[in-house]
């Protein structure tokens, strides 16, 4: 008599081999989608990177001139609170500059409006160019002249990797603009690390700057640049802004 045929699968093995498999294969396809989305995500920031590159401009007499006359004349207009953000953020956005500009509205049509080179490695250790704008006709061309070599210096470094974040911020001189700018500040738990006042502001104006943004208890280096009148003066000053900016906000 033939002796009978012992099967050759062991149902115990299968469960045990299930057992030790499944999880493995759980694990290592995790690793392979993150693998995934961090090369998908570096993909993304090549061509971000690539994106802006192809869109910066060196600073310049010509581009200093075409920003400080578009803007002096928003200056002179009683709806220079919706002229001058409205100009900052078309030009300033990721078609002309490459940037994601943020515009805050508050108050009666006024509004904040900044944008930022995000650091890599301390993101919320902030480096702020600060530049601020009002309806006295006798700053018009100290001011026109701070925004447009913020707006240059801004163009010069789209795309640039830093450390810390560095801001270009442009504000109405008021204190609910000031208000506003500290609580961005706290709420997205930001620590402003150096700040660089535009267009010489006189005591009364630093000092309204500084208590808002409370520098003195936050440790807060605060610099006040000279204002220019023209863009002949402007272009060293905007390409020494660039270079203190740089090394605030520190390459990685």
């Amino acid at each position: 008599m033939t002796a009978a045929t012992q099967p050759n699968a062991d149902p115990g093995r299968w469960i045990r081999f299930a057992l030790v498999m499944l999880p493995l294969g759980t694990i290592l396809l995790g690793i392979a989608s993150f693998g995934i989305w961090q090369w998908n995500k570096d993909q993304a920031a090549d061509r971000s990177f690539k994106y802006a590159m192809a869109l910066r401009r060196t600073i310049s007499l010509e581009g200093i001139q075409k920003h400080a006359d578009i803007v002096r004349e928003a200056l002179m207009k009683p709806d220079r609170h919706l002229s001058i953000p409205g100009y900052l953020e078309s030009t300033m956005g990721a078609e002309n500059m490459g940037y994601t500009v943020r515009r805050v509205r508050f108050g009666a049509e006024q509004s904040n409006i900044d944008a930022e080179l995000t650091g890599k490695t301390r993101p919320r250790e902030m480096v702020m160019v600060l530049a601020l704008y009002d309806a006295d006709a006798l700053r018009f061309g100290r001011t026109s002249q701070a925004i447009a070599g913020l707006m240059s210096v801004a163009h010069e470094v789209t795309g640039e990797p830093v450390t810390r974040s560095l801001r270009f911020a442009v504000i109405p001189d008021t204190p609910e603009a000031l208000a506003q700018l500290q609580d961005g500040l706290r709420r997205d738990d930001e620590r402003l690390m150096h700040l660089f006042v535009l267009g010489a502001p006189d005591v009364g104006q630093l000092g309204r700057i500084t208590r808002a943004l409370d520098t003195a208890a936050k440790g807060t280096r605060v610099v006040a640049r000279a204002a220019t009148l023209t863009p002949q003066e402007t272009l060293p000053s905007a390409q020494e802004l660039k270079t203190l900016l740089m090394q605030a906000a520190e390459r990685p």
